[in-house]
């Protein structure tokens, strides 16, 4: 017999709909009672997938009702360094505006301005820069934002 999947659970239909930008759908499901900050398998919330398909409006919608500015996936990276890689820069602006931390490291001491340089997008180093970013900080291999500008 063919073994069918399973019907998704509540959360995986709230990231899905984070990851594609449906508010109307998230805010359906959390007035069912869907759990306002489930993580997949690589610790990305609703905030992350939001961020880097760049959706600001829903950005702001989750960060209004208590989503964590600064939370981070398993491999420590936050909204804004998804933002930063993805070049999402009207996101980056709202976290910013939310108070997110412009010099938070990855576990492997990657920056949003690193990412941001690594990746050639001036428009989201420059607001880094505008927002106090430490271009001297370096990776745990001493690479500094600097360095990988291209």
């Amino acid at each position: 017999t063919e073994q069918m999947d399973p019907l998704p659970t509540m959360s995986t239909r709230y990231l899905r709909a984070a990851r594609d930008g449906i508010t109307e759908r998230m805010l359906s499901l959390i007035e069912f009672g869907a759990e306002v900050n489930p993580t997949n398998s690589n610790g990305q919330n609703a905030l992350h997938l939001a961020a880097k398909g760049g959706y600001d409006e829903l950005v702001l919608e989750l960060l209004s009702r208590g989503a964590s500015v600064d939370s981070a996936t398993k491999k420590g990276n936050t909204a804004l360094h998804i933002a930063s890689l993805a070049r999402q820069l009207k996101v980056a602006q709202v976290l910013i505006e939310y108070g997110a931390n412009v010099n938070v490291q990855s576990n492997h001491g990657f920056t949003p301005l690193y990412m941001a340089a690594q990746e050639n997008h001036a428009d989201i180093v420059r607001i880094l820069l505008n927002h106090c970013s430490n271009r001297l900080l370096a990776t745990e291999d001493g690479y500094t934002p600097l360095a990988v500008a291209r």
